[in-house]
């Protein structure tokens, strides 16, 4: 018994240890596998599945591509937070290596959105929802999204260059409408068709940018010195309309060089002008292209019409003063040139009445501002053509530029913008009618050979002055003012300046008469018998 006692005592030493070895073995077990699912919880919450990582390295973009996109962005998210507790050494790689499959995916994503927006050069084209998708996506990475864009601009660029082509060489489908270019021979009309058809394609064209590129998923960093989103979608709009512009100069200013007619030119200009403003009310950039070519349209056209207008007026200035008419009437070359004058400013207050007047070219002269200049290079030409003619007395000079003067007036009335130059123009009108009247009295004292400025009356001198004027009131012609200003175009100015110079020499003859009555018994019985009184000389005069 005491052995086999022995020998139980030392199995159960054995036995204790294997057991309590085996115990830590199965303590040491538990805690593994706690490890492990620990482990595989935290991969599975801190990194990407492996079905994941394989769709995003593929080459096909659908919804189940933007899931994934959004898994990588919360775990990354997640992994995120977990930085912020303590010192992390597996966050840190978890991280790293998120950052590069999320990079490899949004690059995979650029590539699949710039050979979708090749195919954008073509306008029958549908655009695809996934293109939209992506495009909104590639916001939270500005520099992918400039590429994208640049590219979409590129592509529209060829398309809209393509459309503006055939829209002027082949017109709609089966000839409806018709081509552009077949109205070449209409100036007016082939300028606003082809303005025309380059609005219509930049409000197509930034409503396709603004639907291609959308709000953003997540509003992106701000970048320092970088333009604003509205800025460049702008900047993207000027880029697919610079295909317009070369034909769209080289047809413009070849209408411009082959019209000679002002009028026909100031419709271009306007035309050039008006859509210029709409142009700049999208807020197209000043830099860009496209404005740069509107805005040099504009300049050649302004100044081609102007140089019209010039080159007009140099031929009637020519032909209508070469000399003063024995008449003493405005030149018919004249009539012409304000009828063309005439013309332009009734479409100018027209195009005022409608809209806000366009601003021309920097720096260059506005056409009313311009006519208002020709009108004085008239009246300032008829002055020099009437002091240059030796031959007439200085009241035909006179009679001769107010008849020049009268109908710039009166072609200057109906038009708002002529306002100012016809209030300036009628004080010199004033001041031609009185220099008139002074000149037509002046000639009436000389011919009416009355001694108004003797300082001393001789009897016989003054009777022989006085049957000289009886003579002239009788056969009424040296002394009749009507007939010397018959030759004024205005009749009823004519009529009264009759009157106030009549006036004015009755004044004179009523003054003479009194210091004549003053000498009183010196008087001769020859000046008494022929000294008429101021009514009866009024009456005859």
């Amino acid at each position: 018994c005491s052995a086999l006692r022995t020998q139980v005592n030392a199995a159960l030493r054995t036995t204790a240890a294997a057991a309590e070895q085996a115990g830590a073995l199965a303590e040491e077990r538990r805690e593994l596998s706690t490890r492990l699912s620990l482990a595989t919880d935290f991969l599975t919450r801190f990194s990407l599945a492996d079905s994941d990582a394989e769709r995003l390295s593929g080459s096909s973009v659908d919804s189940a591509y933007f899931a994934a996109l959004d898994r990588v962005a919360a775990t990354r998210a997640e992994c995120q937070k977990l930085l912020g507790v303590g010192t992390q050494t597996a966050a840190h790689e978890l991280m790293r290596e998120l950052s590069a499959q999320e990079d490899t995916a949004y690059a995979a994503l650029l590539r699949w959105v710039m050979a979708k927006a090749r195919d954008l050069a073509n306008d029958a084209t549908p655009v695809e929802p996934q293109l939209r998708h992506a495009l909104r996506r590639l916001h939270a990475h500005p520099a992918l999204l400039d590429a994208a864009a640049a590219e979409i601009a590129r592509a529209r660029r060829e398309a809209v260059g393509s459309s503006f082509v055939a829209a002027l060489v082949r017109g709609g489908v089966g000839g409806t409408p018709r081509p552009i270019d077949a109205h070449a021979g209409d100036a007016p009309r082939y300028v606003g068709d082809m303005l025309a058809w380059a609005h219509q394609a930049c409000a197509e064209e930034g409503e396709l940018l603004d639907a291609l590129q959308g709000s953003p998923i997540q509003d992106p960093p701000p970048i320092q010195g970088k333009a604003s989103p509205e800025r460049a979608d702008r900047e993207l709009l000027a880029v697919a309309l610079e295909a317009v512009a070369r034909p769209l100069e080289l047809r413009v200013s070849q209408a411009v060089a082959e019209t000679r007619a002002p009028a026909v030119l100031f419709r271009i200009d306007s035309l050039l002008a008006f859509y210029a403003t709409l142009f700049a009310a999208v807020r197209l950039p000043a830099d860009s292209v496209f404005m740069a070519t509107i805005h040099g349209l504009c300049s050649l056209a302004h100044a081609r019409l102007l140089s019209a207008l010039d080159a007009l007026l140099m031929d009637a200035v020519a032909a209508a003063f070469d000399h003063v008419p024995p008449t003493l009437d405005a030149p018919p070359p004249l009539a012409a040139l304000l009828a063309v004058v005439d013309d332009i400013l009734r479409l100018h207050e027209d195009s005022l009445d409608q809209l806000s007047e366009p601003q021309s070219a920097v720096g260059s002269t506005s056409v009313a501002d311009h006519i208002a200049r020709m009108l004085d290079r008239l009246h300032t030409e008829a002055h020099a053509a009437a002091a240059d003619d030796v031959a007439l007395r200085p009241y035909e000079r006179t009679i001769f530029e107010l008849n020049v003067l009268a109908p710039l007036l009166d072609h200057a009335v109906p038009f708002a913008s002529l306002t100012r130059w016809h209030s300036a123009q009628e004080s010199s009108h004033a001041h031609l009618v009185e220099s008139l009247c002074q000149q037509l009295a002046q000639v009436v004292k000389e011919k009416s050979h009355l001694p108004f400025d003797d300082v001393e009356l001789q009897m016989d001198a003054l009777s022989e002055s006085l049957a000289r004027f009886n003579h002239c009131l009788k056969s009424a012609s040296d002394l009749d003012v009507a007939r010397l200003v018959a030759r004024l175009t205005d009749h009823s100015l004519a009529r009264s300046i009759a009157h106030q110079v009549t006036l004015v020499f009755v004044d004179e003859y009523a003054q003479l008469h009194a210091r004549i009555s003053s000498l009183g018994e010196s008087i001769s019985p020859a000046v008494a018998s022929l000294l008429l009184a101021p009514e009866t000389v009024a009456t005859l005069l």
